[in-house]
């Protein structure tokens, strides 16, 4: 990487000018003092972003500015009235990454709305796409059906196209590279960090689709992980229906004869709603009940108390996101799923640690 960011600083800064040639690669391997291993991974990474071009037989050149971008449409719903989850749109931080990702892979980024590509017969707009230059398509949306009147334009091009925030479902209705979260070992992580503090009965409050992870595989871990998996603590609600239903489902979990000492909030916009409730009924996180959100960008920090999050690591999605479509451009294999990382981020809504459902103080107890 420190070979490749020297290059690049070079053609950048005209040491090495368009059209110029480099010098061998035994005789700039030998000026860097790398191997030449170490020097064509970095030119690999350099034609990757069309920054420079190798002929064989001929030796490597650095592209002029006109030919060296690579142009990616990206589609993306920002105004449409049929979405009705504006607010929970990851999009709304992935997007930043991906432009930073971009400018950094001399990669030009062409935003459009779905709306503009569907006023066209899908072979004529397919057309006017192609002969924008465009050589890659990321499509941020998720959860598709199959019926979207965008699909067949989409597929017409004949280019690479990339979901960068995806579900796993999505790679077999669309056929396209998707990049997603696993949901699964996510919310495992959860799991853990609750069973770890020494908690016991942890609720779970989300959509049912629980991000295309099935219930019964969540339970499972449950029990792996020698929590409660009384059923009363999955909380499976139409969240997005107003936030009635939200409170119903903290009430009924707050009044059980053992309540849960912890909960996983399907989504940042779920658990603003779920602080809301605790507020207004005067229980005090995380003295009477931590919380956990999955998605950590809402501003977590400048809750009461700051709220911890499972996040989504969006500068890595970003920077992923961009390589890979590079890659795709240049005709590599296509990976249908593509696991993006997370991590967690403890603040003060879970700090506390509970005592009184560990193992010692039970026995302690007993003899007592």
């Amino acid at each position: 990487m420190q070979v490749y960011g020297l290059l690049k600083e070079r053609i950048g800064s005209g040491y090495y000018p368009p059209g110029g040639r480099l010098p061998r690669e035994v005789e700039l391997a030998a000026e860097l003092k790398v191997a030449r291993i170490t020097l064509r991974s970095a030119l690999e990474l350099l034609e990757m972003e069309k920054l420079i071009s190798r002929v064989k037989g001929q030796g490597t050149f650095v592209r002029n500015e006109k030919d060296a971008q690579t142009r990616i449409l990206t589609i993306i719903d920002r105004d449409d009235p049929r979405r009705t989850d504006r607010a929970s749109n990851p999009f709304l931080y992935i997007l930043p990454c991906i432009r930073l990702a971009a400018e950094r892979m001399n990669v030009v980024l062409e935003i459009c709305d779905p709306q503009s590509l569907e006023t066209a017969p899908p072979e004529q707009c397919a057309a006017r796409i192609r002969s924008r230059g465009v050589q890659g398509i990321f499509w941020l949306g998720n959860n598709f059906t199959g019926r979207e009147p965008l699909l067949e334009t989409v597929r017409r091009t004949g280019l690479p196209v990339l979901l960068p925030h995806a579900v796993c479902s999505d790679a077999e209705v669309t056929g396209f590279t998707v990049m997603g979260t696993d949901y699964r070992e996510l919310t495992r992580d959860g799991l853990k960090y609750f069973a770890a503090q020494g908690h016991r009965r942890v609720a779970y409050i989300g959509g049912r689709g629980m991000h295309g992870m099935a219930p019964s595989d969540y339970l499972a871990d449950v029990r792996a992980l020698c929590l409660d998996p009384a059923p009363e603590l999955l909380k499976l609600i139409e969240w997005r229906d107003g936030k009635e239903i939200v409170f119903d489902a903290v009430a009924s979990l707050m009044a059980l004869p053992e309540p849960p000492t912890a909960v996983i909030s399907y989504s940042d916009y779920l658990s603003l709603q779920i602080y809301e409730y605790l507020h207004e009924k005067n229980f005090r996180i995380p003295e009477d009940v931590c919380v956990l959100t999955i998605g950590g960008q809402i501003g977590c920090d400048f809750l009461d108390p700051p709220l911890s999050a499972l996040e989504y690591m969006d500068s890595e999605i970003g920077e992923a996101a961009v390589k890979t479509m590079l890659e795709m451009i240049r005709g590599r294999s296509r990976l249908r799923f593509i696991v993006t990382p997370h991590r967690l981020r403890v603040r003060e809504s879970t700090e506390r640690v509970l005592l009184r459902h560990s193992k010692s103080k039970t026995r302690k107890e007993k003899r007592k």
